[in-house]
């Protein structure tokens, strides 16, 4: 039968009417939410040399390391050169078992805007970055924190600068972003397009007014905003949560703003193993429940209408429907979701993720929901 004198039943109609409203919702929330970084302005060259360099706020880099000899050696030495008025870098030696305080004396005797807290023991046995991070910002005799990695390259010399101009007197959060080097291997390719994902929607509920997380290896805040709220006394027994419970608490509309300069970008190395990045994933979960409704809301679009839209397709063809009316609805939304991650990509620059963004969709659906019941799974025992 030709398909153009196909005469749809009551059920299909139904199903394709529901097919039409879950893609038109995912595709309201692609430009309502991830066109917010893709259609966000640049501001120009001479627009930022408007602000004097006396002008920028003396800042404290926080950075935690944990057996990063490697790292230091490779990389402290951009963050210790930038040009910037008035700075300080605070490493935390957080009980590292490798040379790494051997290194830190060493570059301590080259660069007086070097300073390192030393842990030599963790008694409280918290996990992640949280506790040493928090002593970074005690030992701080700067107003103005800006939190990095120990394995994170600054995109240039003026990247602090950068960064800083975004602090007025009433932006007092600054959201930086960290990409991800690319190396060979599909799990690169997955992490590199999580990242890009995650991204994309903590930048773009930002931008329109709903901060709720950021990177916590480039990100920006008032010194006062931290003791405020007591630090991360409330969730240190999480291994998870300097980067979205405290900024979900400390962050309002008004007061968060979004740095997409990319001289103000950072570059990390992508993840070691698998089996980290998976154990990083479950216990982000552990930080979910501190969402607001609103937000948990909004996350669960892009993964709820995937889910609906691929089960009304398959019902469809179950019952009949001609394919080339399939056809043209998977065609709409991957021609619109792979120009949405094409543009990000080039915005946040990230190369090639977005190619496959239709197929990646499909599988961290199935990967997150794996992670989920894992994660109800520990909670039970």
């Amino acid at each position: 039968m030709n398909f153009l004198q196909y005469r749809p039943t009551t059920l299909v109609l139904v199903i394709v009417i529901c097919l039409a409203v879950v893609l038109t919702i995912q595709i309201v929330y692609y430009f309502c939410v991830y066109g917010k970084l893709i259609f966000n302005k640049k501001k120009k060259k001479n627009e930022d040399a408007e602000q004097p360099d006396e002008a920028l706020p003396p800042v404290s880099v926080v950075i935690s390391s944990k057996n990063e000899e490697y790292h230091l050696k490779d990389k402290l030495a951009f963050f210790l050169e930038q040009d910037y008025p008035e700075f300080e870098v605070i490493v935390v030696n957080d009980a590292s078992t490798d040379d790494s305080e051997y290194v830190l004396k060493a570059f301590s005797k080259l660069y007086p805007c070097l300073r390192v807290v030393n842990i030599v023991d963790n008694v409280n046995k918290f996990r992640g970055r949280k506790f040493p991070i928090s002593l970074g910002i005690k030992s701080a005799k700067y107003d103005h924190i800006v939190l990095a990695g120990a394995d994170c390259v600054p995109s240039g010399f003026e990247w602090l600068k950068n960064l800083s101009r975004n602090f007025s007197c009433k932006k007092e959060v600054v959201l930086g972003f960290c990409t991800y080097t690319k190396q060979k291997g599909l799990f690169s390719f997955l992490f590199r397009y999580d990242s890009l994902t995650t991204a994309m929607n903590y930048i773009g509920l930002a931008l329109s007014g709903h901060p709720y997380r950021g990177d916590g290896k480039n990100i920006a805040f008032k010194k006062d905003l931290f003791f405020k709220v007591g630090g991360f006394t409330k969730h240190y027994n999480l291994p998870l949560g300097e980067d979205d419970i405290f900024i979900r608490s400390v962050s309002t509309p008004t007061n968060t703003t979004v740095s997409l300069s990319p001289e103000s970008f950072l570059s990390c190395d992508a993840k070691r193993t698998y089996k980290d990045w998976r154990r990083e994933k479950i216990d982000r979960l552990s930080t979910y429940k501190y969402y607001k409704p609103s937000i948990k809301f909004l996350l669960s679009i892009p993964a709820l209408t995937t889910f609906l839209f691929y089960a009304f397709v398959i019902t469809l063809l179950l019952l009949s429907l001609p394919f080339e009316y399939i056809i043209l609805a998977i065609a709409i939304k991957f021609a619109l979701q792979i120009l949405i991650y094409f543009k990000s990509c080039k915005r946040l620059g990230i190369k090639r993720v977005f190619i496959f963004a239709p197929l990646l969709e499909l599988y961290f659906l199935l990967f997150n929901a794996e992670l989920r019941l894992v994660s109800l799974f520990r909670k039970k025992k």
